[in-house]
């Protein structure tokens, strides 16, 4: 059976290799410094028996982007090139297919929910990302 705890750390790791973010976790902070990139649980978290002999899962994340809006324009066009291009979440996670080996192979399969976050009581630009892992 896949390690769950390996693959966040697996997609922290892979998300730490971009400049762009003065934080990334795989846990839900308790003080967001933006921008942050947050690893939470996906639904469904785990699709079981993916192969015959119970040899592969299925397993879902949600990346959350969470920038200032202080500067509104300059982090909206941050956001765009975290959509798409060669600085993308998708770019950053897909440059290690296995996430450093705890993973058969991953893909982020779409972006949503691009609109304000609230969270510690301040207000932020987010989006969503969905990676599913197969281990």
């Amino acid at each position: 059976m896949a390690d769950y705890g390996a693959i966040r750390d697996g997609l922290k790791t892979r998300l730490a290799t971009s400049s762009t973010f003065v934080q990334v976790a795989d846990t839900m902070p308790d003080v967001v410094s933006p921008p942050a990139a947050i690893v939470q649980p996906g639904s469904p978290t785990v699709d079981y028996d993916q192969a015959f002999g119970n040899g592969l899962e299925l397993f879902v994340f949600q990346i959350l982007v969470l920038l200032q809006r202080f500067d509104v324009t300059a982090n909206q066009d941050l956001m765009d090139t975290l959509i798409s291009g060669s600085a993308s979440i998708k770019t950053l996670i897909e440059g290690d297919l296995t996430l450093g080996g705890a993973a058969a192979t991953c893909q982020v399969v779409s972006a949503s929910n691009y609109q304000d976050y609230e969270a510690m009581e301040t207000v932020y630009i987010g989006c969503e990302w969905t990676v599913e892992v197969y281990a």
